[in-house]
């Protein structure tokens, strides 16, 4: 479990806090979208299933024991369903079977979805800025809308947002994430500073 906990009411509002901060001085409009996971890691888990069963009929044919034929076949499955069961529950053990370019293009591919369905590229001045945070895969990928990396020449910004996803990939305290993210709000209000008729077009709470 991460030690971020996202799924916290408390952790959820102090990060709403901050985007209202972030914005009130910035031209763009933060969206935190937090998901339990990217991807479908069925494949993960029956690797542990098979694994087991396999262990299984290891110890039915080279062990210095007595079984009965019979009911092999029915316990070894039954070691299977219980081993894949119990892989498919623990994020961790799901995270280190799978390789980490597929963990990686998976919280890409669902970042990038999530910035269309939450309408966050239609902002007046196309200043959008979506994180997306994957819990499961410890990973979180930041989408820019156009109006930001040309307000980014030096790739200062860029390299902020670099910084607020490591924060998160390393499953640091939320004091870090925070840091980091004031970093980023800091420059934003330097490069896209907060207009008098901006106006507050998408959420500021969590998306959960």
């Amino acid at each position: 479990m991460s030690r971020l906990a996202w799924h916290s009411a408390e952790t959820r509002a102090t990060v709403t806090e901050l985007v209202r901060e972030l914005e009130s001085k910035s031209s763009v409009e933060l969206v935190v979208t937090v998901r339990p996971e990217s991807g479908d890691y069925v494949g993960a888990a029956r690797l542990v299933g098979a694994l087991a069963a396999l262990a299984g009929l290891s110890v039915y044919l080279y062990a210095d024991a007595e079984f009965t034929d019979d009911l092999v076949a029915p316990l070894l499955v039954l070691v299977y369903l219980a081993a894949s069961f119990f892989a498919a529950r623990v994020p961790a053990l799901l995270r280190v079977l799978t390789p980490e370019r597929r963990l990686a293009a998976n919280v890409r591919a669902r970042a990038r979805e999530a910035f269309v369905e939450q309408g966050i590229a239609t902002t007046r001045a196309r200043t959008g800025l979506l994180l997306y945070v994957s819990v499961l895969e410890r990973r979180a990928e930041v989408v820019a809308d156009v109006g930001i990396p040309r307000r980014d020449p030096d790739g200062a910004i860029a390299k902020a947002l670099e910084g607020v996803s490591a924060a998160v990939a390393a499953d640091r305290s939320l004091d870090d994430v925070l840091a980091a993210l004031r970093e980023l709000g800091a420059l934003l209000a330097r490069e896209l500073p907060r207009a008098p008729d901006d106006v507050n077009e998408l959420p500021d709470e969590v998306v959960t």
